[in-house]
């Protein structure tokens, strides 16, 4: 027998006869029983603690005390006898000092537990010996105050307790025989793997593909790359005829030239002929002169571009294959910030192109009919194909860098920061919270988290696709997942999606689909292709982060990229066909075909070519009960892009079985306009829908009918909120939400009714006249960043002597009280999700000098009174009435606008605090190492 497992066997039947042999008992501090708590005890894992020993790599955590609360344990004692009692506890930067307690003796005054290192302090005498009754006695620590060199966390954490029986006993020495020490093993933390990784050489595409992880069967082919004319790309776009259209952004980024729109750019819009071949394509150029666009919407003969401050339609009305006509359909977005530009450009049912606008944007928009729109922060909208009526569908988030629009029309969204809005079934009208909060509506109720544990990792989720293909794609368990890209960590996850009974979804992480050990690999945009193969877009950089690193750091790449196919070994691989000529009178049939992309191909040939004489035939498909809801529901949207409305038909679909059937088929009442009274008798079989998305859509036809509502119809609508369910509040990111499952659809529904009621446009956005810079922070002095500088080197030179463990009470006791991880955490500086993959010199640079790296929406917000007082912090919401403001640890200050002089943003200025900067080398180390093990 190895001598140490000998040594661990000897030591625990040594233990177990204590009792016969009046031996030293050792009680584990993590295992005894909590009887009272101020704050919150709990164990704590330390195994990756370098200083000092703790028995079973644990202790008992007491955190959230102040002073005077009480943290009360049960001591057993088996035998009654006289013992003299002794502890171990650990010292830290955080700890505080305490009187010790049993029962009502006092054993030990203002025992002081700070240190500015983690460190154990071996075992300590608690008073003197004390005749025992055998059965449960109080261990209680009482907090008396902090050391003044500690961090007032007044945190304690007890490792052990000793008891040593006998008249002379001697309870160190007892302690040491029987503590069993297990030595902790130490990490290399000086990981080369980065968020940012300014010093990672760029791989060919031949050796990067070879670092790619995948589940079995499935495999990875280069699609394209800088090699064959497609360097920095921001996303991919098949076209009917089964053709990729591309975008590059070698000019990216660039916010503080507002005039570069205004010039020819350097960017391409690119199309590739067979991007399904197995081998590398080559694109050919549609368009020169572009600048960064963002996203691309094929259509007919041209396409549509998302471009800095607008979205417009270039066509090739020559044919021959380049872009000619540039018509503007909306412009005046602004371009503060060019990773939040409009995005996602999607093809929605009711012929609508849909965009979508990040948080750090603000512009008046004005579309092709001249309407303008006050267009702040994060927006969703939708416009008709010439640019016209236009209109605001949804408010909030942060970054929206994910759409997925499924076979039957349900619509999946995520926000790009994980705070429990990774996925998000999307809901037109709908207010979701965001950084600086603001609501579609004065009176719409907040979105409740949908995603809360999902915890994916990551503050730049930049993509989403739903594996629905019939056949021909992912086999199971990998068909019928949601798949998000995640290009802070690399990876392609996979999400599986649950409707319950009462319409709530649920969402759990089946694994990660894809990962590379090469850092470069930035997977920002994903799709699924005509063949069932996933396609990623690569943006391969070293640096990922659009703020914390400078906008012109020379390791910002401006040459690579990539386009990959992910194929399971079953895909074959067959012909695409060229949607675009298959004969008009064929095109019904493709609606059932296996394969999505198809599927929607044929809707959007039956709608380019208006083929009328189809409509016998769609009507047919869309009535037939034995043809599968997804054919059917295609075919209803085909007839609503050719304007046909059949009463019959209509009666046929609001009884199907099928909710989605029902929801499309009354939101198409209102994209046809049908009359009231028509609607009105067609709707009746729907008075006891039970479904929440069906009355939905019920209400907003009745919103967007010509005319008043009148008083039976409002009296019928009033109906489903008769008997409302039980008010039921859940806890989410930075405050609390009517919770999913009843009560947050209820309000929604009364929302939905109470514009009825009105007729009232659900966007009524406020234009803020307090969302301007005020002032500019002095750039720091040239010797202050070189003494930055050398400090990021001194404490880089120590990552061999780091201590992860060490960092984590500095973590939670100072970058708890501003940030947040996981969706938890106060909301006052960016999140933190995804540290594990930062660089070191990124995370020094924000913790030394936040100034550095500050991104808009954290820059500091100064409010000046009437009466001559200065509030700064955090701008959380504004409404008409008042402001928010979250001073530091994340207090909310509400001042009223009446009594506001000025109040607006100081640029170069953070709202996080150096805090950190008192920190020892060691110190600062051990947090950086910290938080690189976070998710």
């Amino acid at each position: 027998m190895p001598t140490h497992s000998l040594r661990v066997l000897l030591l625990t039947l040594l233990t177990i006869s204590a009792a016969g042999q009046n031996a030293p008992t050792l009680l584990e501090g993590e295992k005894l029983a909590v009887r009272k708590v101020s704050g919150q005890a709990k164990p704590q894992d330390l195994r990756s603690y370098k200083q000092g020993s703790w028995s079973g790599s644990a202790h008992l955590w007491w955190t959230g005390a102040k002073p005077d609360d009480a943290l009360e344990l049960t001591l057993p004692i088996t035998q009654a006898g006289v013992y003299q009692l002794g502890a171990g506890f650990t010292k830290a930067l955080d700890y505080g000092i305490f009187d010790v307690w049993l029962n009502d003796q006092l054993l030990l005054e203002k025992l002081d537990l700070y240190n500015p290192e983690v460190v154990h302090t071996g075992t300590l005498p608690l008073g003197p010996r004390l005749e025992l009754k055998a059965g449960e006695q109080v261990l209680r620590f009482v907090v008396r105050g902090a050391n003044p060199a500690a961090r007032k966390s007044h945190m304690l954490g007890l490792d052990y307790v000793v008891l040593a029986p006998g008249e002379k006993a001697d309870v160190v020495a007892a302690a040491k025989s029987v503590l069993q020490v297990r030595p902790k093993s130490t990490e290399a933390l000086a990981r080369a793997i980065g968020y940012n990784n300014e010093s990672v050489q760029a791989l060919s595409a031949t050796e990067q593909r070879k670092r790619f992880t995948l589940p079995e069967g499935f495999s990875v082919e280069l699609v394209a790359s800088e090699v064959t004319g497609l360097p920095k790309p921001t996303m991919v776009a098949f076209d009917d005829a089964g053709r990729m259209w591309s975008a590059t952004a070698t000019m990216y980024p660039c916010d503080n030239d507002p005039e570069i729109w205004k010039r020819p750019g350097k960017d391409r819009i690119v199309v590739f002929e067979t991007p399904t071949a197995r081998s590398p394509q080559t694109p050919r150029v549609f368009a020169d002169g572009m600048v960064m666009p963002l996203s691309l919407l094929p259509r007919g003969r041209g396409v549509y571009v998302a471009q800095g401050p607008e979205i417009f339609f270039l066509d090739d009305n020559d044919g021959d294959g380049r872009g000619d006509e540039r018509r503007v359909l909306l412009r005046g977005f602004g371009t503060q910030d060019t990773h939040t530009l409009p995005h996602q450009l999607t093809w929605m049912p009711g012929g609508r192109v849909l965009f979508s606008q990040g948080l750090l944007n603000r512009g008046t928009m004005t579309d092709a009919s001249g309407a303008s729109f006050v267009f702040n922060r994060t927006l969703v909208a939708s416009t008709a194909p010439d640019g016209t009526d236009t209109r605001i569908l949804s408010a909030g988030l942060n970054n929206i860098w994910g759409w997925g629009l499924g076979r039957t029309g349900r619509v999946f969204i995520h926000e790009a920061n994980d705070l429990g809005y990774s996925v998000v079934p999307f809901e037109e009208d709908s207010s979701y919270p965001a950084y600086i909060s603001m609501r579609l509506h004065p009176n719409a109720p907040m979105h409740p988290p949908t995603a809360w544990e999902l915890n994916l990792g990551g503050t730049g989720f930049s993509g989403l696709a739903i594996c629905d293909d019939l056949s021909g794609s992912f086999p199971a368990p990998w068909h019928g997942l949601l798949y998000i890209a995640n290009p802070i960590l690399g990876k392609i996850h996979a999400i599986s999606a649950k409707l319950d009974e009462r319409g709530v979804w649920s969402f759990e992480k089946r694994g990660d689909l894809v990962s590379c050990s090469d850092t470069m690999f930035r997977p920002v945009a994903i799709t699924f292709g005509p063949d069932g193969c996933l396609y990623i877009t690569d943006w391969y950089n070293r640096i990922i982060s659009h703020n914390e690193i400078p906008r012109d750091h020379p390791a910002r790449d401006k040459e690579h990229g990539r386009v990959w196919r992910v194929r399971h070994s079953s895909q074959s691989q067959s012909q695409t066909p060229d949607m675009t000529h298959v004969p008009t009178a064929e095109l019904p049939a493709h609606l059932q075909a296996a394969s999505t992309w198809e599927m929607r191909a044929a809707w959007h040939q039956i709608g380019e070519r208006n083929g009328k004489e189809l409509i016998p035939a769609l009507s047919k498909l869309a009535a037939d009960g034995q043809v599968a809801d997804d054919a059917r529901i295609h075919a209803l949207w085909s007839l609503e892009e050719l304007g046909h409305f059949d009463a019959a038909l209509w009666k046929t679909l609001l009884s199907a079985p099928s909710i989605d059937l029902r929801r499309e088929a009354v939101r198409v009442l209102s994209t046809l306009k049908v009359a009231e009274d028509t609607a009105f008798d067609l709707l009746q079989p729907l008075d006891s829908e039970t479904q929440w998305t069906v009355r939905y859509e019920v209400l907003r036809y009745f919103r967007r009918a010509a005319g008043p509502v009148n008083a039976n119809r409002i009296a019928w609508l009033k109906q489903w909120s008769a008997t409302p369910p039980p008010k039921v509040e859940i806890k989410g990111w930075n405050g609390n939400y009517l919770a999913l499952g009843g009560s947050y659809e209820q309000a929604f529904q009364d929302f939905l009714l109470s514009l009825a009621e009105t007729k009232s446009p659900a966007a009524q956005l406020l234009e803020s006249k307090w969302d301007k810079v005020i002032g500019t922070a002095p750039a720091p002095a040239a010797d202050e960043q070189t003494k930055v500088q050398a400090r990021i080197a001194a404490v880089t030179a120590l990552l061999p002597k780091a201590n992860a463990a060490a960092g984590r009470p500095l973590f939670e006791g100072t970058c708890m009280s501003c940030h947040v991880i996981g969706g938890k955490g106060v909301s006052l500086g960016p999140p933190l999700d995804g540290s594990s993959k930062r660089d070191i010199e990124g995370l020094l640079t924000s913790i030394l000098a936040p100034d550095a790296a500050v991104e808009q929406v954290f820059r500091l917000y100064r409010i000046e009174t009437k009466t001559g007082q200065r509030i700064e912090g955090f701008k959380k919401s504004e409404s008409a009435k008042d402001i928010t403001v979250l001073l530091m640890g994340g207090v909310p200050q509400v001042i009223p606008v009446a009594d506001i002089k000025n109040a607006g943003y100081i640029a170069g200025k953070s709202v996080m605090l150096p805090l950190a900067s008192g920190f020892t080398d060691q110190q600062l180390v051990d947090l950086v190492a910290y938080l690189r093990t976070l998710p």
